[in-house]
């Protein structure tokens, strides 16, 4: 696909996806509708419509709750840092030990999620949760100022058969007197103020996997001023999807994998209220042939007096209630198998800053199992590049101080605290072992047992025990200051018994 411009690029690309566009609109509109509003959509003069079902937006916004919240659980770091071989070596040099370098590391960790917190990114990350549950694309920009979501209608992305993102064309149609003062001043004289601009950047990959960034006004290239070069992993502009197929540009979202069941239950709540409404609705029958007539029971008023039989006026209620009934039972079939597939039948992590390690553990698990290794995905994909944003806002240079950031997700335990429960259980270990006879355990292998142990529980043991050596020359220490303490004592029993002279 050859083009010259970002224009050419976005015409390009947008022609081959109406249809998918026009498919998730449908997905929207039976969900959270704005997360794809219609094409021309206008805000201020237009409603937007809502469906006669309310489970879709619920499950959405259930599950997109459940993912933040285990992805991003409130003051509890969801990356760890490790240090490399390099800064081992440095750290030792120094007489740092691996626990005190640790403990450095772990304030970096709290310090960035507080720089999360500080900034209010949060609610940026469940936009960015719903987007990918109901279309399952979303552009994650991450500036220096902050995150921002862009939605999959103002963004064209085109990837190589391996699924790497080759270019990416984002378009926003804007005031030109929005866009920055330096570019209102650069091309001031082909535009008036109030002219509306098509702005484009577009990314594209370099053949060493760099990527490069044009900004365009229009067909209008804008100066070198304006570009950007960075490696993979520094892009600030990382497409997120919740499950990409093989040769494919765009991923599909949770939603679409219950799209029946979802027009179903639409339908089902539509013919639920208009039979519930004609339901309510009666009319009286008149008889033709008695004295009553329609006239006078249309024109009497509370207590008047007609002339008549009372079986000449009968009350006919319309509706179905049995056929109520039949739908209401299939509708709360459907409303159930949405429920399960959203994960709406399990306990709600609690929204609130002291969220327990077990909440977190068994809701990550839950994700894990109901969506086969999507969770896991996400970590990769989107809390990876958040983390690297997050260390460059405080200021810690990953590369140059040769740190390794890990995303601690899945069925591990999302913060450090997991390192501790398996330290705690590895110490039960060692401790039930050594209540065996004396007799065996003169002839355990200590360290072989710790190192066991620690492989087993995923901890290093090595690190909290004495080797051999040092627990010899610690032991002779402590005999040696015992023979001093004896040495010192007697000869203080021995002053104080000396007779006067």
């Amino acid at each position: 696909m050859r083009a010259n411009t970002a224009a050419q690029m976005w015409a390009a690309c947008n022609g081959l996806r109406q249809g998918m566009l026009t498919r998730m609109e449908r997905y929207a509109a039976l969900t959270i509708q704005k997360v794809l509003l219609p094409s021309g959509f206008n805000h201020e003069s237009t409603d937007q419509t809502h469906d006669y079902q309310s489970i879709g937006a619920e499950a959405v916004n259930h599950i997109s709750n459940k993912l933040m919240l285990a992805m991003f659980a409130p003051s509890r770091p969801f990356v760890k840092l490790k240090a490399g071989k390099k800064a081992m070596a440095e750290a030792e040099a120094m007489g740092v030990t691996q626990t005190q370098l640790d403990a450095i590391l772990a304030k970096g960790e709290r310090d960035a999620i507080a720089e999360l917190d500080s900034r209010g990114q949060r609610p940026k990350l469940f936009q960015i949760m719903r987007h990918l549950v109901v279309t399952g694309n979303v552009l994650l920009v991450l500036a220096k100022d902050g995150i921002r979501v862009i939605g999959i209608r103002n963004y064209v992305v085109k990837r190589n058969i391996a699924g790497e993102v080759m270019h990416i064309v984002i378009r926003e149609q804007i005031k030109f007197d929005e866009l920055d003062s330096k570019i209102v001043d650069l091309l001031g004289r082909q535009h008036s103020e109030d002219s509306t601009v098509e702005f484009f950047k577009w990314v594209k990959r370099e053949r060493n996997g760099a990527y490069t960034m044009t900004q365009w006004v229009n067909g209008t290239k804008l100066p070198k001023e304006y570009d950007g070069r960075w490696p993979a992993e520094r892009c600030p502009y990382q497409v997120i999807t919740w499950d990409l197929a093989d040769e494919a540009n765009y991923g599909t979202g949770l939603v679409e994998e219950y799209i029946g069941d979802l027009e179903a239950i639409s339908t089902l709540s539509e013919s639920v209220v208009d039979g519930a409404v004609q339901g309510t609705e009666y009319r009286w029958m008149v008889n033709p042939t008695g004295m009553t007539s329609v006239d006078d029971l249309n024109n009497s008023e509370n207590g008047d007096a007609l002339p008549g039989m009372p079986e000449d006026v009968k009350a006919t209620q319309g509706g179905n209630p049995e056929s109520i009934n039949v739908a209401s039972a299939v509708l709360d079939k459907y409303e159930r198998r949405v429920s399960r597939g959203f994960l709406m039948g399990s306990a709600v992590i609690r929204d609130a800053e002291r969220v327990t390690q077990e909440e977190v553990r068994l809701t990550a698990q839950e994700l894990e199992t109901a969506y086969g290794g999507v969770y896991s995905t996400l970590a990769a994909s989107l809390q990876a590049p958040v983390a690297r944003w997050l260390f460059d806002a405080i200021d810690i240079d990953l590369k140059g101080a040769d740190l390794d950031v890990t995303i601690i997700t899945g069925l591990d335990a999302l913060s450090r605290n997991g390192d501790l429960e398996n330290f705690r259980a590895a110490m039960g270990d060692m401790a039930a072992i050594a209540t065996v006879p004396p007799e065996l355990s003169a002839r355990i292998k200590w360290e072989e047992i710790a190192a066991f142990v620690g492989q087993g529980r995923n901890i290093d043991l090595a690190r909290f025990l004495l080797t051999d050596k040092e627990f010899a020359e610690k032991q002779a220490s402590m005999q040696a200051d015992t023979v001093a303490q004896d040495v010192i004592t007697q000869g203080g029993i021995a002053a104080a018994t000396q007779e006067p002279a």
